[in-house]
């Protein structure tokens, strides 16, 4: 049995960090004004 292990990159999982980073900033602003002593 071998031991090698390949890893695997974000990118070739699926996940685009360039679209994530987008859709935060495009919720920033809505995601701020749930901010209030009860959330946490």
């Amino acid at each position: 049995m071998s031991n090698n292990k390949t890893s695997l990159s974000y990118k070739d999982a699926g996940v685009d960090i360039d679209a994530g980073e987008a859709l935060v900033e495009r919720i920033k602003g809505v995601a701020k004004r749930t901010a209030r002593p009860e959330v946490l």
